[in-house]
């Protein structure tokens, strides 16, 4: 298949992410994104990910704890309502599954990440694409302050990414 643009399909995408409060889990989502991606399997050195987070936009079914992830010690939103990601670099590792590696910012943090993505075509001339991953919060200075120590709040989080695209 020939390089290809594709745009998320606004209604049809998840970013969602499970962390720790006191060793019991909770669930959260970011509502609002944008996400362009190029996948071609025969030019991957030309391929791309290229996606914008609204973080304002995070959802956690607990306005208090939506309320104070808004704050300094977490995204302070005031002052980073975007979290990036750019990918450099994409290959092969078998039919429908890649390596992903490419720089996430959060705040004013960039990492360096990697993580499996799993692209499928699907009939109807769109596609899908999911990963599922960790990060830790520190890298990214979320959860600072009296939050910096993992005695409430977990340092590990779950990312699990749903989209679907439609070409351009």
């Amino acid at each position: 298949m020939a390089a290809q643009q594709w745009s998320a399909i606004t209604s049809d995408q998840s970013i969602q992410f499970t962390a720790t409060y006191d060793d019991i889990a909770f669930n959260g989502i970011f509502k609002k994104f944008t996400s362009t991606i190029s996948i071609d399997p025969q030019n991957l050195e030309n391929s791309y990910i290229r996606s914008s987070v609204d973080i304002t936009s995070v959802d956690t079914n607990s306005h208090d704890r939506d309320k104070a992830l808004a704050g300094s010690d977490w995204f302070y939103f005031s002052n980073f309502p975007q979290a990036t990601f750019s990918s450099t670099g994409i290959s092969l590792i078998e039919a429908n599954h890649y390596k992903v590696s490419g720089v996430l910012k959060i705040r004013d943090q960039e990492k360096h990440i990697t993580f499996p993505l799993e692209w499928l075509i699907t009939d109807d001339n769109h596609a899908l694409a999911r990963a599922q991953f960790e990060l830790d919060r520190r890298d990214f200075n979320i959860g600072i302050g009296e939050w910096a120590d993992d005695e409430t709040i977990g340092f590990n989080v779950s990312v699990d990414i749903s989209i679907n695209y439609q070409p351009d």
